[in-house]
C-alpha cells in the first residue's frame, strides 16, 4: 500500500520519512487485504465505469491511502491484525476521529481549521462499506453527519457576472473577440436558463443544441444526485431566449474553426477549450469549466473592491454555489 502522506513534527520538520511510514503501514496484514481489494475495483474501473466510476474509485484509495497512514497511529490493538479487525466498530470510529481532525492530511494546509467537514465523513464511511461488502464482511455503519450544501449568496452576483462579461466582450469587434470570450457568454448564457451542474455542463454534445428559426432548444441529461444509484437520468429539453440562442450560434460558429485545426476525429462535444491552451479544440472537462468560473468571479470581486462596495458576502467562486442561487431564486419566484 503506498500512501502520499508527509509527516511533519510540532518545528514544521519532516520528522519522519513518508517511506518509512509506508514500510510500517504495508508489513499489516490488513493493509495487504484492503490492497487486494482496491485492485478489484481498479479492475472493475477499467471495464465498468459505470459501476465504479473514476471519482468512486479517487474515493476509495483516498481512504485506503488513510486507513495506512492512521494504522501506526494506533487505532484498537488488533486494527493491523486483518480487514475485518481494521473496518470493526472500534477502529472505525477511531479512524473517523483522526481523519476528523485533520490528522490524516497528506500535506499541512494554510487554515485556521484543519478539521474535515462533514462531506469529508460521508465519503469516508461510505468507502468504507464498500470495502466491507466487497470482502464480504460485518460491517456496523456509523451514523452519517447530515446532508448539508453550502448556503446560497445574493442573485445579484450573477447580474454582475453576467456584466462582467458583456463589458469585456465589448471591447472587442465581433471578428476579434477571443474564443474564450464568445464561449464564456454562451456557457454563462447557459448556466442561467439550464442550471446545469459542471458534470452536466461537461457531458453536453453538439446534438443536444437545436437552433432553427422556429426552434431554440437544448437537452440536458440531469445526473441522479445525493447517492441515488440505480436511477436512470433524466433528459429535459430546455427552451433557449433568442439572446442566448444567438450567443450559442456564436459560440457554434467558432467551435467549427477549432475543430478544423485539430487532426484526427472531430470531438462531439460541445464545450472545447480555446487558445491560448495548448489543447485548443479538444472537449474541455469541468476541471476547467470550473477554472474558468472562478477566474470571472474573481475578476468581478476586484471590481467591487476596487469600488469600495460594502457587502457581507463574497462573489461566489464555486460553480454550484451559484448554480444553486439561480435555483433557490427560480424557485422563489415559481412559488409566488
Amino acid at each position: 500500500m503506498t500512501s502520499p502522506v508527509r509527516n511533519f513534527s510540532a518545528s514544521g520538520d519532516r520528522s519522519t520519512p513518508a517511506v518509512a511510514l509506508r514500510a510500517v503501514a504495508s508489513t499489516a496484514s490488513a493493509i495487504v487485504e484492503l490492497e487486494r481489494v482496491l485492485d478489484v475495483f481498479r479492475t472493475v474501473n477499467r471495464t465498468a465505469k459505470d459501476v465504479v466510476s473514476d471519482s468512486r474509485l479517487q474515493q476509495l484509495e483516498w481512504v485506503a491511502s488513510e486507513l495506512a497512514i492512521a494504522l501506526p497511529l494506533g487505532l484498537s490493538e488488533t486494527a493491523g491484525d486483518s480487514l475485518e479487525d481494521l473496518l470493526a466498530p472500534d477502529a472505525v470510529h477511531a479512524y473517523l476521529l483522526l481523519g476528523r481532525g485533520g490528522y490524516l492530511r497528506s500535506m499541512p494546509i494554510v487554515s485556521t481549521d484543519p478539521t474535515s467537514v462533514d462531506a469529508s465523513e460521508r465519503i469516508r464511511i461510505y468507502c468504507l462499506e464498500a470495502f466491507a461488502r466487497h470482502a464480504r464482511l460485518p460491517f456496523e455503519a456509523p451514523e452519517l453527519p447530515p446532508m448539508t450544501l453550502r448556503p446560497t449568496v445574493s442573485p445579484r452576483y450573477a447580474d454582475l457576472i453576467t456584466k462582467h462579461l458583456e463589458t469585456d466582450a465589448e471591447q472587442w469587434t465581433e471578428v476579434d473577440r477571443p474564443d474564450v470570450i464568445v464561449r464564456g457568454l454562451a456557457m454563462w448564457g447557459v448556466m442561467r436558463e439550464a442550471l446545469p451542474r459542471l458534470g452536466e455542463l461537461e457531458s453536453m454534445l453538439l446534438d443536444d443544441l437545436t437552433l432553427t428559426a422556429d426552434v431554440r432548444t437544448l437537452a440536458l441529461i440531469r445526473q441522479p444526485q445525493g447517492g441515488l444509484r440505480g436511477r436512470m437520468p433524466e433528459p429535459e429539453t430546455i427552451t433557449l431566449t433568442p439572446d442566448t440562442a444567438r450567443r450559442l450560434e456564436d459560440w457554434t460558429k467558432r467551435r467549427t474553426e477549432l475543430i478544423t485545426r485539430l487532426h484526427g476525429s472531430a470531438p462531439r462535444h460541445l464545450w472545447l477549450s480555446t487558445p491560448p491552451h495548448p489543447d485548443s479544440g479538444v472537449p474541455i472537462h469541468r476541471r476547467g469549466i470550473s477554472k474558468w468560473y472562478k477566474k470571472v468571479a474573481d475578476a468581478v470581486q476586484k471590481k467591487q473592491d476596487a469600488a469600495g462596495v460594502a457587502e457581507e458576502d463574497l462573489v461566489p467562486t464555486r460553480w454550484e454555489t451559484m448554480r444553486r442561487t439561480l435555483l433557490a431564486q427560480r424557485q422563489a419566484h415559481e412559488d409566488a
